[in-house]
């Protein structure tokens, strides 16, 4: 009754042919593999977002041209917008996915207050476009 069967501790058996250290480099391996994956997809959907930005910047560059007949005065400031638009876009390109991010994590230590108010924009421009597309 008070026996301990075999193999009923916890710890993985090893065994002559090094299945263990075989099953870590297995899973490291995997993990690896699917973090270059995220990486990589995270990549193209950051110059896809570049892309749209410089789009954005150049319609807008075209509306402060057609509002600049109406209004002159108002067309400066409208392309100045629009630089900022096209500066932020090329400034993505210019950065991998990781600087990105800890470009991200230090601006929101800097200032938590902002990174927050951008984030619940983001999600509230997230949702806008999702149920956008629904349609």
């Amino acid at each position: 009754m008070g026996q301990v069967q075999e193999g009923s501790d916890r710890a993985p058996r090893k065994t002559p042919h090094g299945d263990t250290a075989r099953g870590e480099q297995t899973i490291g391996g995997a993990a690896e593999t699917v973090k270059d994956t995220v990486r990589d997809v995270a990549e193209e959907q950051k110059n896809a977002g570049a892309e749209r930005i410089e789009a954005v910047g150049r319609a807008v560059h075209g509306a402060a041209d057609q509002l600049g007949k109406e209004i002159p005065q108002a067309a400066p400031y409208i392309h100045s917008a629009a630089e900022t638009l096209e500066g932020a876009a090329s400034w993505l390109q210019g950065r991998s996915v990781d600087e990105f991010v800890t470009s991200l994590n230090r601006f929101a230590r800097q200032q938590p207050a902002a990174a927050f108010a951008g984030s619940v924009l983001a999600g509230f421009a997230l949702a806008r476009f999702l149920k956008s597309s629904e349609h």
